[in-house]
């Protein structure tokens, strides 16, 4: 009989304040919009993020990024906790999507002076008028990223973007394999290495044939293999021409000293000795092609310090001609001098 006041009183306790998991029941709505806050604040950040907000506008990213971070601490234990909590992750994403609205034009029109910078480059190779067809899928890739961006549909028009400076970069490197194909065909270095010199035309036939296909980084990878290729095959190549004609520089050198060409045209001989040592050089650093044109230039110029030495040469022996004429005209005239003079005299 004495439990029973207790017992009343503590049925009266569970009425007036009910047990702690029913508290947590009650909050479960709570709960669920506060991890939904949480979620989208986490999807302004990554948009804004993905847009290269913090590199636009770095002191509202780091402001925003402040308020992110608080959130996350903040308590959760109560229903008003966990509303405080929702309030300042709606704060964040406001914060992240107002730097997105900023940032996104600048970035959209840093992504187009890309494309139009590398676009450029190649129209003023004249590849565009070597190989219209192939200008059409990436010029039309580069009109979709506007369109794109204009709607607001930013993410594809990111994607449209960067495949459309992606196939400009791979026309570009296409475009100097080829370039390098045709300068081994002029000079006829193919021969060096006929076999490599094949392969590196199918590969970049390859890569054309995957850029038409639409697989931009096959084209791409294929590309710039058959740019290595051709590219040893030239070095390759002027390594052979500038050795070739650092003999024949040599050559002139030599015969120049043995004309006396050092002495009789020494400002020539010297100039071409400056350029063929600077040639030297080069050719030590590997730099083959820049090597041969200045032995070619080394050449020219001994030729030239010859043939300075030989006009003066030839100068010289009929200013000695001419003198020793006058000579003999001045020794005529004396002697009729004396003659006439003699004549009178008898």
């Amino acid at each position: 009989m004495k439990k029973r006041p207790f017992f009343i009183l503590f049925i009266v306790a569970m009425i007036v304040s009910p047990p702690v998991f029913a508290q947590q029941t009650a909050s479960r709505a709570i709960l669920d919009e506060l991890d939904n806050a949480a979620a989208l604040a986490g999807e302004a950040r990554k948009k804004a993020g993905d847009f290269a907000s913090d590199a636009y506008f770095p002191g509202e990213w780091e402001a925003a990024e402040e308020q992110y971070s608080q959130a996350a601490l903040l308590p959760k234990d109560s229903d008003a906790d966990a509303r405080n909590a929702i309030a300042a992750y709606n704060a964040a994403a406001d914060s992240f999507e107002s730097i997105f609205a900023l940032a996104v034009p600048l970035y959209a029109q840093a992504r187009e002076d890309e494309i139009m910078e590398a676009r450029g480059l190649l129209v003023e190779e004249r590849a565009k008028e070597l190989f219209p067809e192939y200008f059409v899928p990436a010029d039309e890739a580069a009109l979709l990223a506007l369109d794109e961006y204009e709607a607001g549909d930013y993410y594809p028009a990111r994607e449209s973007a960067a495949r459309a400076l992606l196939m400009y970069q791979c026309l570009a490197v296409a475009y100097k394999a080829r370039a390098a194909m045709w300068e081994i065909e002029e000079r006829e270095f193919e021969f060096h290495d006929i076999d490599s010199f094949e392969r590196a035309g199918e590969i970049l036939a390859g890569a054309m044939d995957a850029y038409n296909g639409g697989d931009i980084p096959s084209a791409g990878e294929n590309a710039e293999e058959a740019l290595l290729r051709f590219t040893l095959i030239l070095s390759a190549g002027w390594a052979e021409y500038a050795e070739m004609h650092s003999a024949i520089a040599e050559s002139e050198h030599q015969a120049a000293l043995n004309m006396k060409t050092n002495i009789a045209a020494r400002e020539f001989f010297t100039i071409a000795d400056h350029i063929r040592q600077e040639a030297n050089e080069l050719f030590d650093a590997e730099e083959y092609e820049e090597a041969a044109k200045l032995f070619v230039n080394s050449e020219a110029m001994y030729v030239i310090a010859g043939m300075s030495a030989t006009e003066k040469r030839r100068i010289a022996a009929e200013a000695i001609r001419e003198a020793l004429n006058k000579i003999e005209e001045s020794d005529r005239r004396a002697r009729e001098a004396e003659i006439i003079l003699e004549g009178g005299l008898q």
